[in-house]
């Protein structure tokens, strides 16, 4: 049934492109009219298409269609050993307690929670992705018994904190390279503050007083949520190599942004 559906679809696609690239010099209002039409047509067989095709893409339509009060980044893009000198100075921390809770929140396809094992050789590991079709894969891995995968929901969570160390990396943010790319000067719409702050709040939750809160590449500053004066900063790590747009708390573009600190202690109560 897929291959007769996705052999119409293209099909379809085909003769609609031909059309348009036949008819797009017209003169005839009524004629340019329709090819902005078929333009929309065109972009729903193609979401169709993908549909059918693409497991991942199922998932993430899934995720904003039904899970869209969770939902921060929709792009599962990752790789071993992303952050290297974020990873360096948090075991450096946590260098005279090696017996640590750690939480990857947003761990993708688990590259995040495989390097942390070998930064962290003797911490316990939580990786947590809402993602259904990346927890999948990570449930594939060859892992030890001190590290989880979990369907991201703040019960699952809550059952194995607090964490000593919580890492939230290129999550808190919304297809950051398409926003720059346009030029998009606000996200109140796509992605809005208080979506970000509100996650912040959850993260903080699970952090233990004396803790890290590890929030890098992000939209937003963690320095504009309520939860930042429980923090101070440990040295001056920051996302200075982050290349896409960031936003004030008003979800409007900074066009000359300062430096945005990456690594926060919790302070004791």
């Amino acid at each position: 049934m897929k291959k007769i559906d996705t052999k119409i679809i293209r099909f379809l696609a085909k003769s609609i492109k031909n059309w348009i690239k036949e008819n797009r010099s017209s003169k005839n209002p009524l004629i340019r009219l329709g090819i902005g039409g078929l333009y929309l047509v065109l972009i729903t067989l193609n979401n169709i298409k993908f549909f059918f095709k693409d497991k991942e893409f199922r998932t993430i339509f899934y995720m904003k269609l039904f899970k869209s009060k969770r939902l921060q980044q929709t792009t599962p893009l990752t790789y071993m050993n992303r952050y290297p000198i974020i990873f360096s100075a948090c075991a450096d921390y946590f260098k005279e307690k090696e017996d640590i809770k750690i939480l990857s929140y947003g761990c993708s396809t688990g590259e995040e929670v495989l390097t942390l094992r070998k930064y962290f050789p003797k911490a316990t590991i939580v990786g947590a992705e809402i993602n259904k079709h990346s927890l999948e894969t990570c449930r594939k891995l060859p892992v030890d018994d001190k590290i989880t995968f979990i369907y991201s929901t703040p019960s699952e969570i809550q059952k194995h904190g607090n964490f000593d160390i919580v890492f939230c990396m290129a999550v808190l943010q919304r297809t950051p390279h398409q926003i720059t790319e346009q030029g998009i000067t606000s996200l109140k719409k796509i992605y809005p503050f208080e979506k970000f702050e509100h996650q912040i709040i959850e993260l903080d939750e699970y952090v233990k007083p004396g803790g890290l809160l590890v929030v890098h590449f992000t939209q937003y500053s963690f320095i504009d949520t309520v939860v930042s004066p429980k923090y101070k900063a440990l040295g001056d790590y920051n996302q200075d190599d982050y290349k896409s747009s960031v936003f004030d708390k008003n979800s409007n573009l900074i066009k000359n942004p300062t430096s945005q600190k990456s690594i926060f202690i919790k302070q004791q109560a």
